[in-house]
């Protein structure tokens, strides 16, 4: 007799440890039969920011500290609720919800003022707006039970119950490192997690954009990815926002379900705001130039006398990757740095030497000596 049991078997085999699956198995599943579908129309798909953010699911947001995340979802929300486009981009217009456990009341404040003042228009103007600032409390939405199965905490229903009543168009929820207690290398953890999101775009009807921090190897690869697989593989459409100057963001699309990968808003920090980065002005950039060629030759001397070798093959010594890691790099990219050091090649300043013998040669940047850096 064979000892593979029917489905009906082991649940009636082992009753005291199958409630859940007997309750889940006694209703129906949501069957379709594609045949009915035929002569209807076909449902057209929903955005709130097309081809970046779409309706109904899950969309990621991530970029390390300080890149401006919360500033330009707080002008992504100020343009929805005021019928404006951001970054040249078109916006559902309509209510948008803001849980963040970053920032205080009156940080939100200050910004939101700014962001208005700059539009032309007054705090009056926002309506359909809500924030709800959770820095300094529990903003936890979901953790693991004793089982270590991912469960909504109390914080959660109350989350849920707000938008209920606003139905917004938009939910943002800042960021994933204080509203997601479990583990964040844990994939069925995470993918509860973003499931349970979801779920609440889906019952409101509208768009979730989950902000959240990459880890060292997502800053260095350039892809914004943290933790485990599971964050990328599970929300439809990510976005990350990666810092290419003290003053300049890049915003790309690095992944998307339902729109095109590799799409980029470029964008700069100017009068409190940041707007759209058209380039243009060669005095501006002849001067963003000469500061990074100087920090690039700033940290070539610093590496060189503490006997650090760097060079230009791409690798554990690649002088670019390395000083985008240094502290003294101000937040300039490798991208940033590489251009400057190749810049620097063309004038002089600074050159390859090759050093030891035949079979063991290795190569290494060094100045030059000449000044043509100003």
């Amino acid at each position: 007799m064979s000892n593979v049991r029917t489905l009906r078997q082991a649940i009636a085999y082992s009753p005291n440890q199958n409630i859940k699956a007997q309750a889940g198995y006694a209703s129906s599943l949501p069957v379709i039969d594609p045949r009915d579908w035929q002569g209807k129309s076909v449902p057209e798909r929903q955005w709130f920011v097309e081809g970046w953010i779409p309706d109904r699911t899950v969309t990621n947001l991530s970029g390390d500290g300080g890149s401006g995340k919360t500033e330009i979802v707080l002008q992504l929300i100020a343009a929805s609720s005021l019928g404006l486009s951001w970054f040249g981009k078109n916006v559902a217009i309509g209510p948008c919800l803001y849980y963040g456990a970053e920032d205080e009341a009156d940080e939100l404040h200050r910004r939101l003022e700014t962001i208005v003042s700059e539009s032309g228009k007054q705090l009056s103007d926002l309506d359909g707006i809500r924030l709800i600032p959770m820095a300094g409390l529990d903003a936890v939405l979901a953790e693991p039970d004793r089982k270590g199965t991912l469960a909504a905490t109390v914080i959660y229903p109350k989350l849920v119950s707000q938008a209920m009543v606003l139905r917004p168009k938009l939910i943002v929820v800042d960021p994933s490192a204080d509203v997601f207690g479990g583990d964040e290398i844990n994939r069925a953890q995470v993918r509860k997690f973003v499931s349970m999101l979801r779920g609440l775009a889906m019952d409101v009807d509208c768009a979730v954009l989950l902000l959240s921090h990459p880890s060292l190897t997502g800053m260095n690869s350039g892809t914004g990815t943290s933790g485990s697989t599971a964050w990328n593989n599970s929300v439809r459409s990510r976005l990350y926002l990666e810092i290419t100057s003290p003053e300049t963001r890049v915003l790309t699309i690095v992944k998307a379900n339902h729109g095109k990968v590799g799409e980029k808003i470029e964008m700069r920090w100017q009068d409190g705001i940041y707007v759209l980065d058209n380039g243009g002005d060669p005095v501006v950039e002849s001067l963003f130039n000469s500061t990074v060629d100087k920090l690039f030759l700033e940290l070539l001397g610093i590496f060189t006398a503490q006997g650090q070798n760097v060079g230009i093959i791409t690798g554990t010594s690649y002088a670019p990757a390395k000083m985008a890691k240094h502290p003294k790099a101000k937040g300039y990219s490798k991208d940033k740095l590489a251009a400057s050091m190749q810049r620097l090649l063309d004038s002089g300043c600074i050159k390859v030497v090759t050093e030891g013998s035949p079979s063991r040669q290795r190569s290494r940047l060094v100045e030059t000596g000449h000044t043509t850096v100003h």
